[in-house]
């Protein structure tokens, strides 16, 4: 079993061989002894927007697990030649139907509540810049909260983290 419970790799991607596992770098990792290939448990990456219109944050009912019925930034996989920051910008129209422009890095955290496995999310703030909301992709709804108005049901430690930073900043602004 891997950290996280999954099943490890078994055989090499390269010449087929029945991995073993070995100290290496640091730690136990899944090698070849045929060709010497290292198997690394590299994380996914994620990319999402904290988006704000009118003093309110957009957030997405989430329509697929992890976490279905929850509320969360609208977020999602980086694709391994797109840049993270067009991908936040892609993932929120795709869930949203909005259009976005980033104004910044908000944050740059590690996950593991996604069954999938471990990975890295990064943050971005924004403003919506065009679009109506419909919800698509894996969302199942999109909804516009000011800041004492969030629900409760926030779908990971990450989002929660950020909510609440971003909260704190709109009552001491306002």
């Amino acid at each position: 079993m891997t950290r996280d419970g999954r099943e490890p790799y078994r055989y090499c991607p390269r010449c087929r061989s029945e991995l073993q596992d070995t100290f290496v770098y640091g730690r136990t990792r899944r090698v070849c002894p045929g060709c010497g290939f290292i198997h690394f448990e590299d994380p996914k990456v994620g990319a999402g927007v904290l988006a704000e219109r009118a003093g309110q944050v957009v957030l997405v009912r989430r329509a697929v697990a992890p976490a279905i019925g929850s509320w969360c930034f609208p977020s999602g996989f980086v694709e391994y030649d797109e840049d993270p920051s067009e991908a936040a910008v892609r993932e929120c129209l795709e869930e949203t139907g909005l259009e976005v422009s980033l104004s910044g890095l908000l944050e740059v955290t590690q996950y593991a509540s996604d069954t999938r496995g471990p990975g890295i999310l990064i943050l971005y703030r924004g403003q919506v810049v065009g679009g109506e909301p419909c919800p698509g992709d894996d969302a199942s709804e999109v909804g516009f909260f000011g800041p004492d108005e969030l629900p409760g049901d926030i779908a990971f430690p990450s989002n929660r983290r950020a909510l609440a930073r971003w909260r704190e900043e709109a009552r001491r602004s306002a």
